[in-house]
């Protein structure tokens, strides 16, 4: 495991019996290999240089430059994060700690609470993250059923029942490799670009691109003044 401790100059400015940098980087080094930095800046660049597994910040005051730093890096690379201040702002902290990949320490932090914290830490990233893979996951479902009952709609307009028009959606996203969500959203687009198109090049273009495959179903990339499909319909569609 790979530590990085970030110690603020406000906390060292203020040495505590047990609290000392030195003896924080000996414990961490029962994990493995462990950096000392001093400011953001520095914090910020190592990160996008190395890969670290734990970030432990050490501050006396929990502000604005240290609490950006934090959602910076848990917007661009996840990882465990210890934060232990001993003065902050309740509304601050409480929407720091939303996400629940944070484990803050108030106060004092003992050289032989690190371990057990760091345990902690690293089993509460864990949890935190597979959480919010797994709302990830409820959203995209969401989104996906979404946009394939709006896609649904367009076709079920060239007069195809909902069963059909499912079909139709099925169909083209296999033969395109891809998904159902991923069908939708070009034909969606295809209506989207057509409403946008002039209506003077609208004849031409349907000439040339017409808006439907052999099969009905809108073909990603098409524009027409309407997603026609009535030529599926006299197939047997």
């Amino acid at each position: 495991m790979r530590s990085l401790i970030f110690c603020d100059t406000s906390f060292s400015a203020v040495p505590v019996a047990d609290c000392d940098i030195a003896q924080y980087q000996a414990c961490l080094t029962v994990f493995g290999s462990v950096t000392v930095l001093t400011s953001v800046t520095k914090i910020e660049q190592r990160l996008q240089q190395q890969h670290f597994d734990t970030l432990l910040v050490l501050t006396d005051s929990l502000k604005g430059h240290i609490l950006g730093l934090i959602q910076r890096i848990l917007a661009s690379k996840p990882l465990v994060i210890i934060v232990n201040a001993k003065t902050w702002q309740q509304t601050e902290l409480t929407h720091l700690l939303d996400c629940g990949r944070i484990t803050f320490i108030p106060e004092m932090l003992t050289v032989n609470r690190l371990t057990s914290v760091v345990s902690l830490a690293q089993a509460r990233f864990s949890a935190a993250s597979k959480t919010i893979a797994e709302f990830k996951k409820l959203d995209e479902e969401i989104r996906g059923i979404k946009l394939l009952s709006q896609a649904k709609l367009i076709v079920m307009q060239q007069g195809f029942d909902e069963t059909k028009a499912h079909q139709i959606i099925q169909q083209q996203a296999m033969q395109k490799g891809v998904t159902l969500a991923q069908m939708s959203a070009q034909i969606i687009a295809v209506v989207s670009r057509t409403t946008l198109s002039t209506t003077h090049s609208t004849t031409q273009v349907k000439q040339d691109y017409p808006a439907v495959s052999k099969s009905g179903a809108p073909h990603y990339g098409a524009v027409a003044s309407k997603v026609d499909m009535s030529v599926m319909h006299r197939k047997g569609g």
